[in-house]
């Protein structure tokens, strides 16, 4: 699934290509339109730390004004204890945004579904317009719990 850049120059898209051998492991890359230039962005940590070996990215799009880039990811972990999502094919996929150059990773979902594949909406350029955290602001995982679960103590 890859996606152009509004400007058309680049194309990001979610690849194992720095290790074929695993199938679990994807992270964002972005190239010049032609093909050239290809390069892993990394998110969850530095270049051969153990922490971006195990990124689970896919689903990656472009911000309007081509400075971001949204992707669902497992860098969150699994925040939702499983016994309060049964059944869950993949509780990794969290909306996360991050710059170009790897810097500035939000995160824009919390809970324990796959958000599945994002969009951004074209009319909105501004990041701020989602309303998010600012950067630094603590982020809250507040949910209710599911009906089922009770305590009969």
């Amino acid at each position: 699934m890859p996606c152009w850049s509004p400007d058309g120059k680049l194309i990001a898209f979610s690849s194992n290509r720095h290790n074929p051998a695993n199938v679990d492991a994807f992270s964002i890359y972005v190239m010049c339109s032609d093909g050239s230039d290809v390069r892993r962005i990394y998110v969850a940590g530095n270049e051969g730390s153990e922490e971006v070996d195990r990124e689970r990215i896919n689903h990656v799009c472009f911000s309007g004004d081509g400075e971001w880039l949204l992707f669902t990811a497992n860098v969150g972990g699994v925040t939702v204890d499983p016994v309060s999502v049964p059944n869950q094919f993949q509780p990794y996929g969290d909306l996360h945004v991050v710059r170009l150059d790897g810097s500035g990773l939000r995160r824009l979902t919390w809970n324990g579904y796959e958000n599945g594949t994002p969009a951004w909406f074209p009319g909105e350029k501004e990041l701020g317009f989602l309303g998010l955290n600012s950067v630094g602001e603590k982020l809250l995982g507040q949910f209710d719990e599911p009906l089922w679960i009770s305590c009969d103590i």
